[in-house]
């Protein structure tokens, strides 16, 4: 393997900065689509199947602006309040051993009042559009809600891609928990909102994080050891974080659809400014096949 990239989680304006970044820096000829690996993890789940799969990336700015029907039909809103009630029943839960905090929030997400399954797998698949895993190599990471211990989904498994991508995405209290295999999944940001260790034997990674490190979250807030432990093992890491404008376009409320707009043109603005970090050893990386540990990012 040779190159992954890997899409963190972010809510709808998440994705729309991802996909913003995604489509600057192919503008500028670094196409992050040519990729060995993909890892997602929650809104990165989302926009890691549509860049595994190939998708015209312009097309996918484009609705962010101005969403397909089917989209727009079956997509939820929640206003601040709702966030700020959510977020404070996650916090509550947020103490001593992380994996016991992780199966108290997996209970809480069991119980919650939430849309029915029918409904999230619809919006799902109206994201995707394709039942069908991509050719390339994704992997999806969700949490079991009753144990708390995570869970990398492939093609290899046997699941369906819109399950296994609406289990990554069921944020605890507002999407359902996906029933795969007998267990009840959650979304993958509960154990990491990026999940970059999922990379481990990637020559060079990109790791898109709209949560930047995270580290006002115990129990997620994990990238920088994940950067540690991949630069240990050899790879090159690369990792983009928000920028000032971006931070702005994305919000407190992550799951407030107006925000999409501002977020892809942030994205798109923050990728002129990467060209040069991310394109010179990315290009590289695929003239070498690999590139020699112990170079820093």
């Amino acid at each position: 393997m040779t190159r992954c990239v890997v899409l963190g989680g972010g809510g709808v304006s998440g994705i729309a900065w991802e996909i913003g970044l995604l489509a600057g820096l192919a503008r500028y000829g670094i196409d992050l689509r040519q990729a060995d690996c993909f890892v997602g993890t929650s809104a990165g789940a989302v926009v890691g199947a549509r860049l595994a799969a190939g998708d015209d990336l312009e097309r996918l700015a484009a609705a962010q602006i101005t969403p397909p029907p089917a989209l727009r039909e079956t997509f939820r809103e929640y206003s601040q309040s709702d966030a700020d009630g959510r977020n404070r029943a996650l916090i509550e839960k947020v103490r001593g051993d992380l994996m016991a905090a992780r199966r108290r929030i997996g209970a809480y997400a069991l119980r919650a009042e939430t849309p029915a399954w029918e409904e999230r797998r619809a919006l799902i698949a109206a994201r995707l559009e394709r039942e069908d895993w991509p050719a390339r190599d994704l992997r999806l990471v969700a949490v079991a809600a009753r144990t708390g211990a995570a869970r990398v989904f492939s093609a290899a498994d046997g699941v369906p891609l819109i399950d296994a991508v609406a289990a990554s995405c069921a944020v605890p209290g507002t999407w359902p928990a996906v029933s795969i295999g007998g267990e009840s999944y959650m979304d993958g940001g509960v154990h990491s909102l990026t999940n970059a260790d999922v990379a481990t034997g990637a020559g060079y990674v990109v790791v898109l994080a709209p949560f930047g490190y995270g580290e006002g979250n115990p129990v997620a807030g994990h990238l920088r050891a994940e950067v540690a432990a991949l630069t240990c093992a050899g790879s090159v890491v690369k990792v983009v974080v928000p920028d000032e404008r971006s931070r702005e376009a994305l919000g407190d409320n992550v799951l407030d659809p107006a925000r999409r707009p501002a977020a892809l043109r942030a994205g798109l603005a923050q990728a002129e400014a990467l060209m040069g970090a991310v394109g010179e050893d990315w290009t590289r990386a695929a003239a070498q096949g690999a590139i020699k540990p112990g170079r820093p990012a």
